[in-house]
């Protein structure tokens, strides 16, 4: 199933809230340059080092704004410098400006469920389960909280106690796709697809141009052997927004599952490079038992790049394996 799955890890499953020179002249270091007679100043004669320390440090009218002490920050001084940090991708940075928003007011449960994002996408899933918990025990009704909390469970592989929390996030925000979505992809471990394809469907009614969500969908309906369906998904994703070369593949598999070689071959090669997609070519027609054409895709892609497809002369020896079993079974008495 993971090999299907758009690897955000979960990208789009996962999402962060919306907040998100000196130059060195090699030759110059330690050396004494000496003014050329022109140059920068023309026929100007070399400036004294000792007056331009002076005209540059003179005295000049005090300002008395310069003069003034500047405040201390607040707490939400630093919040909003670490939401700064955040959008700039500076994790650590945006962490650290939280710890001192928060140690001026401890009990802004919106740091907290901050600091369980940037856990969560740091991997550290402990902390953020923490930081998640510790929000919902005093505000039990964030949505946001609920829906942090079931993805760092998605993530430990707690299924079940992921869908509680997802199924508490959509019943406080309906408008929570990415649980949706999540909670599609937990009913599709369970091969529950009908439930799994109206949380997809609803996902999409909430953001009808994501591409990922059409892509798990149409996983979802080639799960089910509703393949024209599936088709019909994979293609819609490839016109909406986002990443095409998974879709591609997937569409590449389904085709071919339905017996379209060459539409399948096309597909494939639309997502990534001529050996990769004759590979995936045989991959597909071995698992329907096509050997001879599974062994010919192989071949090509060996021919395309041989040094780098081992993979397909693995597949191309359990074809020879298979044969050989099978003239075995057939020679056998009986």
């Amino acid at each position: 199933m993971t090999a299907w799955r758009w690897n955000k890890r979960n990208g789009m499953a996962i999402a962060l809230f919306a907040l998100l020179i000196s130059v060195l002249l090699s030759g110059c270091a330690g050396q004494k340059q000496a003014w050329p007679g022109t140059g920068a100043y023309g026929s100007v004669s070399q400036p004294s080092p000792s007056k331009l320390a002076r005209k540059s440090f003179a005295a000049a009218p005090e300002d008395p704004a310069l003069t003034k002490t500047l405040p201390d920050m607040t707490a939400e001084d630093y919040e909003a410098s670490g939401d700064l940090h955040l959008m700039h991708k500076d994790y650590t940075m945006a962490f650290v400006q939280y710890e001192k928003s928060l140690a001026l007011d401890p009990g802004n449960m919106g740091i907290h469920y901050k600091q369980g994002m940037l856990f969560l996408h740091a991997g550290k899933h402990k902390d953020a389960a923490a930081a998640f918990e510790k929000v919902l025990a005093r505000e039990p009704d964030r949505a946001g909280a609920h829906e942090g909390l079931g993805t760092v469970l998605f993530e430990m592989r707690e299924y079940e106690a992921a869908e509680k929390s997802f199924r508490r996030a959509v019943a406080l925000d309906p408008a929570l796709w990415k649980s949706r979505n999540y909670l599609g992809t937990i009913y599709d471990f369970r091969n529950q697809f009908d439930l799994a394809a109206r949380e997809y469907a609803e996902a999409i009614r909430l953001l009808p141009d994501e591409s990922l969500l059409y892509n798990n969908l149409g996983v979802s309906l080639y799960l089910a052997g509703r393949y024209e369906e599936s088709i019909n998904a994979f293609q819609q994703a490839l016109g909406a927004r986002g990443p095409k070369q998974r879709v591609y593949n997937n569409l590449g598999l389904v085709l071919a599952r339905t017996g379209r070689y060459d539409a399948a071959l096309d597909a494939f090669m639309k997502g990534t490079d001529s050996a990769r997609a004759y590979n995936n070519l045989g991959c597909a027609l071995l698992a329907r038992g096509e050997h001879e054409k599974a062994a010919r895709a192989f071949n090509k892609a060996i021919e395309l790049n041989p040094r780098f497809y081992t993979t397909a002369n693995d597949n191309l020896k359990r074809i020879e394996m298979e044969a050989s079993m099978n003239r075995g079974r057939d020679e056998a008495p009986r």
